[in-house]
């Protein structure tokens, strides 16, 4: 995926502004330095300065579309790498997952809770969606090198609502309403904050055990000990892959390729 063409076509047209208005500048100044109306001459000078000073500010917009092209160079990579990534272990699990079903059935037979302690298929679970998880992560944060929202290095960027909003008006006030509808609906897609809740309470609690109920494994919940959920591992998996990853991608074609609706 190429995500740099609408930057690179947007500094271009900003560059030719800026040209424009020092070769309008340097006539008005021209017109101040000669003979004539004093009135005229004096509202010359001061059109000329304005026009100096929106020459500054392009030059201004265009060193940041430079340094997000520079930050883009990476994230580019890292972006088309994660897929490869996600696709990997989403192809490994769907190998091993017997395996979760055989250990669960086991473990039920035994008298146990149906705990699936199989490691190469809990291990193929959670490593497919942190990974995906990471992919729509990092999305506020591509959005804002194109709307240009909120600085660079900021590290408030992301699922917030106050980011949310800020990168909704930016894209609106560049006339991509799709986007900016886009945008808010993903935030508030129950499969993406199903997603954030398993992987962050992975990530900065405990692992979201998998249990066999039912004929199907699911994921647990916890009202004070953990039970079987109605949250079945294969169809949040199928749908991650199928649904919430392609609305990530569209959004950033959609921005990567400047695409304007009313």
């Amino acid at each position: 995926m190429e995500l740099d063409t609408r930057l690179v076509k947007d500094r271009r047209q900003l560059e030719m502004r800026h040209a424009e208005l020092l070769v309008e500048a340097d006539v008005l100044r021209r017109k101040r330095g000669g003979d004539g109306d004093a009135d005229a001459r004096r509202n010359a000078g001061l059109e000329a300065t304005r026009l100096k000073r929106d020459a500054l500010n392009v030059v201004a917009e265009i060193a940041k579309i430079n340094r997000a092209i520079e930050l883009l160079g990476p994230i580019t990579e890292s972006i088309n790498s994660r897929l490869n990534i996600v696709h990997y272990h989403y192809k490994n699990w769907k190998d091993v997952k017997e395996t979760g079903t055989y250990a669960g059935k086991l473990s039920e037979r035994l008298g146990g809770n149906g705990h699936v302690n199989a490691i190469k298929y809990n291990a193929e679970v959670i490593a497919f969606l942190q990974n995906a998880h990471a992919l729509c992560d990092s999305l506020p944060y591509v959005l804002n090198l194109y709307l240009r929202v909120v600085s660079f290095d900021s590290r408030s960027i992301g699922w917030t609502q106050q980011s949310i909003e800020l990168l909704e008006t930016g894209a609106r006030n560049l006339g991509e309403n799709l986007l900016a509808d886009r945008l808010v609906a993903f935030s508030k897609q129950p499969l993406f904050s199903k997603l954030q809740d398993i992987v962050n309470c992975a990530k900065h609690k405990h692992l979201v055990p998998i249990f066999y109920a039912n004929g199907r494994t699911v994921f647990a919940e916890s009202d004070g000990e953990w039970k079987a959920s109605e949250t079945d591992v294969h169809e949040f998996m199928v749908a991650v892959d199928n649904v919430l990853l392609p609305l990530v991608l569209d959004m950033l074609r959609l921005t990567s390729q400047h695409c304007p609706s009313s």
